[in-house]
């Protein structure tokens, strides 16, 4: 029994180890896209199954949730939300995040705005960032 406990413990541990990994691997390009107002091309969760076009996102501000994961806000020219390519104010998980790529772009005035006025990590009445880690 005890055997069954410490094989489940380690899988469990080794899971999570995997998705903190994956998660700060995100975290250099898209602080570096934030820092300098860069664009990227982002591939997220579900994007390629639906047949989408990476989305092109200014990144504005990479933060820690209430939860310790990390978040990315910043506004999305072009991409696959809710079956629909709009551009909008976006707050994507990095743990849905399979790809970022840093391209040349320019952000538009509207995502200027965005960036300049900053974010409160709220969403609504719901704020759930605890810290910026670079903007």
């Amino acid at each position: 029994m005890k055997f069954i406990q410490l094989t489940v413990t380690i899988i469990l541990t080794m899971s999570l180890v995997s998705v903190v990994h994956a998660q700060r691997k995100h975290e250099a390009p898209l602080c570096e896209a934030a820092k300098s107002s860069r664009t990227i091309e982002l591939i997220y969760d579900k994007d390629v199954r639906k047949g989408c076009l990476p989305r092109l996102v200014d990144v504005h501000q990479v933060a820690i949730g209430n939860n310790g994961k990390l978040y990315m806000h910043g506004w999305q020219v072009r991409g696959c939300t809710k079956g629909r390519d709009y551009a909008s104010e976006r707050i994507f998980r990095f743990d849905k995040i399979k790809s970022v790529k840093l391209i040349e772009g320019v952000f538009d005035e509207k995502s200027q705005s965005i960036k300049a006025r900053g974010w409160d990590g709220c969403i609504g009445s719901n704020c759930f960032i605890k810290e910026n880690i670079c903007e």
